[in-house]
C-alpha cells in the first residue's frame, strides 16, 4: 500500500513539473534553453532533459535544432484553439454583467462585431424606473454610440476608413481619428445623445485569447444621469469588468486597462 501511494505521489510530482515547464514560457520569453528552464525550475539538468523529451514527443514543446532552444509546440496551439471555441462568451459574461448592473443600477449590454455593425447578444436590464434598453439581436452602427465606437477603434485602419467613409455622414475621418486615439489611450468610449437623443453610454473592449476585440461591454441609461462626475466612475467600472472577462477568455493583459 505504501509503495502504491509513493508511486502515485511520484507520478503527480512528474506531471506537475511538466506543467511547470510549460508555464516557464511567456510572450516575452517565447524560446528558452535547457539551462534557462533547469535554473527556473531548480531542477537537475538530467531531470529537466527527461521531462522536455516527453513533452517534445507529445508535441507540447518543439526544439530548434539550430539554436537548441525550446518553444511551445503545435499541440498546445490546437488545445488552446479548442478551448477558445468551447468557451461561450455569453455564459462567461452574464454573471459579470449582472454584478455591474447591480453596482450601477443602469442597463449593461454585451455587443459583438457583426461585419460592419454591432449586435447586442445579452442584456442585464437596469434597475431604475426609467432605463435604456436595446433589442437583443438588433443591428446597430459602429460609428455612433459608445459600444460601436469602442469596437471600431480596435479594428484595422482600412476597416475604420470603410465604415467612416461609407456610413458616418456626420463625421470626417480626421474627427474620427482624433476620437479613436482617445479610445485607444483610455480603453473606453463615451457617447451622449449620439444614436438616440436622451440616451448615453460608456463602453470598454473585451479582448479574446488572440488579443482581438470582437466584443465589448456597455453601460447605458438616460442622459441626465450620465453627468460629468458620474461618467468617469462608470468608465472605471465597465473597464474593470471588461478586463475580468478578457482574462477569462484567455487574454493576458499587458496594458494598464
Amino acid at each position: 500500500m505504501a509503495d502504491k501511494k509513493s508511486k502515485e505521489e511520484s507520478g503527480l510530482r512528474t506531471v506537475q513539473r511538466a506543467l511547470d515547464i510549460l508555464s516557464c514560457f511567456s510572450e516575452e520569453r517565447q524560446e528558452l534553453t535547457l539551462t534557462d528552464i533547469s535554473k527556473e525550475m531548480n531542477l537537475a539538468m538530467s531531470t529537466t532533459t527527461r521531462l522536455l523529451k516527453a513533452l517534445e514527443m507529445n508535441h507540447f514543446v518543439e526544439k530548434n535544432q539550430e539554436t537548441m532552444k525550446y518553444r511551445l509546440g503545435q499541440r498546445l496551439y490546437l488545445l488552446g484553439y479548442i478551448a477558445g471555441k468551447s468557451i461561450k462568451l455569453r455564459e462567461l459574461a452574464k454573471p459579470l454583467m449582472y454584478t455591474l448592473r447591480d453596482e450601477t443600477k443602469e442597463t449593461v449590454n454585451l455587443y459583438v462585431l457583426d461585419q460592419k455593425s454591432r449586435v447586442c447578444i445579452e442584456q442585464a436590464e437596469g434597475l431604475q424606473s426609467i432605463r435604456h434598453l436595446v433589442k437583443i439581436g438588433e443591428k446597430l452602427p459602429l460609428y455612433a454610440g459608445a459600444g460601436g465606437k469602442v469596437l471600431l477603434a480596435f479594428q484595422s485602419e482600412e476597416f475604420q476608413q470603410q465604415v467612416i467613409a461609407n456610413e458616418a455622414d456626420h463625421m470626417t475621418m480626421e474627427e474620427w481619428q482624433k476620437e479613436c486615439r482617445r479610445i485607444l489611450e483610455t480603453y473606453t468610449a463615451c457617447s451622449i445623445d449620439e444614436r438616440e437623443v436622451g440616451s448615453a453610454a460608456v463602453a470598454a473592449p473585451i479582448f479574446n485569447i488572440h488579443g482581438e476585440v470582437q466584443a465589448c461591454l456597455s453601460i447605458s441609461g438616460p442622459t441626465q444621469r450620465f453627468t460629468e462626475d458620474v461618467i468617469p466612475q462608470l468608465q472605471q467600472k465597465v473597464k474593470k469588468h471588461a478586463k475580468k472577462l478578457s482574462e477569462q477568455l484567455g487574454y493576458v493583459v499587458k496594458h494598464n486597462f
